[in-house]
C-alpha cells in the first residue's frame, strides 16, 4: 500500500504503480489510465494502513481467505469497495502482496461514478487544493491550507477558551473576587495542545492530502498528541506534588525533600513512557527498543558507578530524613542553609553568599550538622579571668552572670549555668552553658554577642579582668588589679554573705557557707 501511494501519488509513475496491482491481460494493455483512476479514488480511501501488518504471514480475517486481507474500503456516495490485498508467488520477486483483481476490476466503474455525482463540500476543497505544482506529492494550495489549518486551530481554542472561561469571569466580577480559570494555570497550555492537535487533524482530514503523506503525518500527530498529553498529566502531578509539599510544610511533618525527588522522579518515568510510545506510533520495534535500552543501560550503570552512588546517597538521605530544603546545617567547615536536594547532589548556600554543591555520594559518608530541626540553641562560651581576681570578686562575677542569665527572656530557665570549670595556675576557667529558644542562626549569634558583652561588663565592673590565652609573667610592682574596685568589691561581698543576701551558684548544693 505504501509502494503504490509512493508511485501513483508522489511521483506518478503510474506505470510503476500498476505493477502493484493484480491486472489480468486486458487491463495491462492501458495500466497507466488504471493508475490515474486508482490515484483519484485515492482521496476516497477510509482505513488506516498503520493496521496492516508487515510480515508475510497475517492474520486471517473471517470472510477471507488465508492469503487475502482486507487494506480498508474506497466509499464513493453509497457505494463501498473493499480494498483487499492478495499473497500471490511472482515469478520473478516470489511470494509478494498486491492489490485484489476483484478490486482492479471495480475501479472504473467507481470512478465513473465519482465523476458523475456532485462533489460534496469536503470534495469540492480536495478538487480546489489539488493540481499545479507539487512538493513531496502535495500542491502549493494543500501546503498553503496546511498552514492555514495550524493558525485556524489556534484561533478556534483561544475562541473556545474565552467562551467556556467567560462565565466565570462574569461571575467573579460580581462578586469582586480574583478570577483565575483553568486556562490560567499551568494545565491551560497543554490543554490547548490538545484541543488544537485534534481540530488540526479534523482540518487536514477535509483537505485530503495524499496518502502517503497522509500515514506519515498521522505518525507524527499522534506522537505530537501523546507528548501533550504527557505534558498534561506531568503538570497535574506536579500540582498536586506541589499541594503535597505544603501540606507537609505547614504540618511540619517533615518528608518535603522526598516528595520532589519523587516528583523528579515521575518526569523522568512519563518522559520514557512518551518517548517508547512515539516510538510505536513511529512505527519502530519497542520491544528491540527496550531490550536496547536495557543492554545500554547496563553498560551506562557501569560506566557512571559514581553517579549511581550519588543517586542512591541521595535516597538514602531523604529516606532517613536527614535534611529538608530550607535548613541551616554545618557541612565540613561550612555553614549555610539548604537551597535545593536533587538526584545527584544537594546545593548549600554558605554565609559568603557562594553556592557550595556536595555530592549525595560523598555527604551520606561524612559527618554534617543539621540546624533545622532543633527547637533551642546551646551557647555554650568558656572565659578565664587573670590569677589575681581575689575569691570574692569571684564569686561576684559568678552571681551577677548567673543574673543576668535568668533576666534574659530567650535564655531557657533552670538549665543556664555558670561555674568555675577549672584552676589552671595562671587563670580561673569559667564555663557558661545556656540555651537559646531560637533555632533562627542569625537571632541566635545576636544573643551570644549580647550575653557576651555583658559578660565582659560584669567582668569589668567586678575590679578585675579576662586572662589572655598566652602565659604571662607578672613583676611584683606591677598593678594589675584596680585596687580601689578591688577593696571595694571585697566589703561589698562581705556585707552581702553577712545579711545571707549573696547568691552564689551551687552553695545550696554543697553547704558551703
Amino acid at each position: 500500500m505504501m509502494g503504490l501511494a509512493k508511485y501513483g501519488e508522489e511521483r506518478r509513475d503510474y506505470a510503476a504503480a500498476a505493477r502493484y496491482m493484480q491486472l489480468d491481460s486486458r487491463q495491462r494493455a492501458d495500466p497507466v489510465q488504471l493508475g490515474k483512476e486508482l490515484l483519484a479514488l485515492h482521496t476516497k480511501f477510509e482505513g488506516n494502513i498503520e493496521l496492516l501488518s508487515n510480515e508475510p504471514s497475517s492474520w486471517v480475517e473471517a470472510g477471507l481467505p488465508s492469503d487475502h486481507v482486507r487494506a480498508g474500503v474506497y466509499k464513493v456516495g453509497s457505494t463501498t469497495v473493499d480494498v483487499i490485498l492478495v499473497r500471490v508467488d511472482d515469478p520473478q520477486s516470489g511470494k509478494i502482496w498486491l492489490l485484489s483483481k476483484e478490486t482492479v476490476a471495480k475501479i472504473p466503474g467507481l470512478y465513473a461514478q465519482m465523476e458523475a455525482e456532485k462533489p460534496a463540500l469536503k470534495d469540492r476543497i480536495t478538487a480546489w487544493t489539488l493540481g499545479g505544482v507539487q512538493l513531496l506529492g502535495m500542491s502549493f494550495r494543500q501546503w498553503l491550507g496546511w498552514l492555514l489549518s495550524i493558525l485556524v486551530s489556534w484561533l478556534v481554542v483561544w475562541l473556545l477558551a474565552l467562551l467556556l472561561s467567560m462565565p466565570r469571569r462574569i461571575w467573579c466580577r460580581l462578586r469582586k473576587v480574583p478570577c483565575i480559570t483553568i486556562w490560567d494555570t499551568p494545565l491551560g497550555l497543554p490543554l490547548r495542545c490538545i484541543i488544537a492537535i485534534l481540530l488540526h487533524t479534523f482540518f487536514v482530514y477535509l483537505l485530503q492530502p495524499p496518502l502517503r503523506y497522509r500515514v506519515f503525518y498521522v505518525r507524527f500527530i499522534a506522537a505530537l498528541l501523546v507528548a501533550s498529553v504527557a505534558w498534561l498529566v506531568s503538570n497535574i502531578t506536579d500540582q498536586g506534588f506541589k499541594h503535597a509539599v505544603k501540606r507537609t510544610q505547614a504540618h511540619r511533618r517533615g518528608g518535603e525533600s522526598i516528595l520532589i525527588v519523587v516528583q523528579r522522579l515521575t518526569r523522568v518515568a512519563m518522559f520514557i513512557v512518551a518517548f517508547v510510545a512515539a516510538l510505536a506510533l513511529f512505527g519502530l520495534n519497542v520491544g528491540t527498543a527496550l531490550a536496547g535500552f536495557g543492554i545500554g543501560g547496563l553498560a551506562i550503570a557501569f560506566a557512571a558507578q559514581k553517579t549511581l552512588e550519588n543517586l542512591l546517597g541521595g535516597v538514602s538521605l531523604l529516606m532517613d530524613k536527614a535534611l529538608h530544603i530550607g535548613n541551616f546545617c554545618k557541612i565540613g567547615n561550612q555553614f549555610g542553609t539548604v537551597e535545593d536536594i536533587g538526584l545527584r547532589s544537594i546545593k548549600l548556600r554558605t554565609l559568603d553568599q557562594s553556592l557550595l554543591v556536595v555530592p549525595n555520594g560523598l555527604l551520606s559518608q561524612m559527618q554534617f550538622e543539621n540546624f533545622g530541626p532543633r527547637k533551642k540553641c546551646l551557647l555554650n562560651q568558656h572565659f578565664s579571668l587573670r590569677i589575681e581576681t581575689e575569691a570574692e570578686q569571684l564569686r561576684l562575677v559568678l552571681d551577677r552572670v548567673q543574673s543576668m542569665l535568668d533576666q534574659q527572656p530567650m535564655i531557657e530557665t533552670g538549665t543556664s549555668r555558670i561555674r568555675v570549670a577549672n584552676f589552671a595556675g595562671a587563670s580561673f576557667d569559667l564555663e557558661l552553658w545556656a540555651y537559646v529558644k531560637t533555632n533562627n542562626w542569625a537571632e541566635f549569634t545576636a544573643i551570644r554577642q549580647d550575653v557576651i558583652l555583658k559578660i565582659a561588663e560584669i567582668v569589668e565592673a567586678a575590679g578585675t579582668r579576662l586572662a589572655a590565652p598566652t602565659q604571662l609573667t607578672y613583676l611584683s610592682g606591677d598593678a594589675v588589679i584596680d585596687a580601689g574596685k578591688e577593696n571595694a568589691t571585697v566589703r561589698h561581698v562581705i556585707e552581702l554573705r553577712a545579711d545571707n543576701s549573696f547568691r552564689f551558684p551551687g552553695e545550696s548544693r554543697t553547704g558551703t557557707e
